[in-house]
């Protein structure tokens, strides 16, 4: 029997159902919550060589018979996790689960990612003109000379999404990520963009791209703070991104930034992007091949959203924090919560500059990690008001915070 802890919902990147190669399958996965507090939407995590499972797909079977997808995940360091969900682990319980060979079909797709472009046309001068319709190769290479507005990209860059809210970022030199909030739990994304740059902005049945992020950070937008202001990733030789994952419960987005001019320090710079069923959080990790100690993200300032930070007395050097916002900023002028979650052990700083409220941090071994979560008043699950948003910022460091015990037998 092997015992493996976990320290809150760590995210590692994901692709699908069917990997392993090595002896023997059937195990007993038990999974506990040992704080007094539920935790949901939870994704367990095991290291794929704990595992003795010979080459073929498997599953997961709950206590009561149902069918969990089972996903296969790298972190940005190439670490292969397995990975299923849990839709509640209740306070000081414990859940018992079988692998199985098979697949769960009758799982919904519950995450998606997508990187798509124009076909048909030719650029001229920066822009692409013409073009009749849309392909999805989900890996694309730009150079550092491409800008923004040039009618290629679906939506301007890679998108990925849960069941309860959407993103995407920029793949251009304004690289600021940006919110699509949802009114439905059905992926949403494929028929996004493709009928122009501006439909996204206004409300529909789906509906709509709810930030305007303009020159800032939108919400956890890569940046390095130079002393006076986060500067984002605008200078770079050549980009490449790509989709390593589209999984039922785990979508990704891969990026290498080659060449980014980091005030001064010239260096290649990686970002895996993963989102999880049933989470609003998105997971940051970025890694560096050079020394930086002032990589910086942050949330847009809005006069109409006051600095929400926990109580001093509830910091330590270790776990997560955050910093966040709420109030009637969203684009549509309705109740929007943003925040950002980082780990203590890695900030540098917190900070503002005219345009954003920012977070500072200081990689490890050239590593940094951070989350970044958005609410909305119309989500088909809607946070309506402050005392709401701060529940969601609670369950989120609890997640993060709490230890969960996994056990093989």
């Amino acid at each position: 029997m092997q015992v493996i802890s976990f320290l809150g919902n760590r995210l590692f990147p994901a692709v699908f159902f069917f990997l392993f190669a090595v002896q023997g399958y059937g195990q007993s996965i038990i999974v506990e919550n040992r704080s007094v507090e539920e935790i949901r939407h939870y994704t367990v995590e095991i290291p794929v060589e704990e595992l003795s499972l010979p080459y073929g797909q498997y599953m997961m079977v709950a206590e009561g018979g149902e069918e969990l997808p089972l996903e296969v995940v790298t972190d940005i360091n190439g670490n292969h996790k397995a990975i299923f969900p849990v839709a509640c682990l209740e306070g000081n319980s414990k859940k018992v689960f079988q692998v199985k060979k098979g697949a769960a079909d009758k799982y919904p797709k519950r995450a998606y990612a997508e990187l798509a472009h124009k076909i048909g046309g030719k650029f001229v001068g920066p822009k692409y003109e013409g073009g009749y319709s849309w392909v999805k190769p989900n890996r694309l290479t730009v150079d550092g000379t491409f800008r923004d507005h040039a009618y290629y990209i679906k939506y301007e860059g890679p998108g990925w999404e849960s069941d309860i809210v959407g993103f995407r970022f920029y793949l251009d030199q304004r690289n600021a990520v940006d919110v699509f909030g949802k009114k439905t739990s059905g992926i949403v994304l494929p028929f996004v963009g493709v009928d122009g740059y501006d439909s996204y902005h206004e409300m529909a049945e789906w509906g709509m791209d709810n930030m305007k992020v303009g020159n800032t950070l939108g919400l956890g937008s890569i940046a390095v703070w130079d002393g006076t202001k986060a500067v984002r990733i605008e200078k770079r030789d050549s980009v490449t991104c790509y989709i390593p994952a589209d999984g039922k419960i785990r979508a990704q987005v891969m990026t290498t930034y080659y060449g980014w001019d980091a005030n001064g320090v010239k260096c290649n710079l990686e970002s895996l992007i993963s989102i999880d069923a049933g989470n609003r959080a998105s997971h940051m990790e970025l890694k560096v091949d050079r020394p930086i100690d002032n990589i910086a993200t942050g949330i847009i300032k809005s006069k109409d959203a006051e600095l929400i930070m926990p109580a001093k007395e509830n910091n330590s050097k270790t776990g997560w924090s955050y910093i966040a916002t709420f109030g009637k900023q969203s684009l549509n002028n309705d109740m929007m919560g943003l925040a950002v979650f980082y780990r203590n052990d890695q900030l540098k700083e917190i900070t503002e500059d005219a345009l954003n409220h920012l977070v500072v941090l200081s990689p490890q071994n050239g590593c940094v990690e951070y989350y970044f979560m958005p609410t909305w008043e119309l989500d088909w699950q809607p946070v309506k008001n402050e005392k709401e948003f701060r529940k969601c910022l609670d369950e989120m460091v609890r997640k993060l915070n709490h230890s969960v015990s996994v056990i093989i037998k």
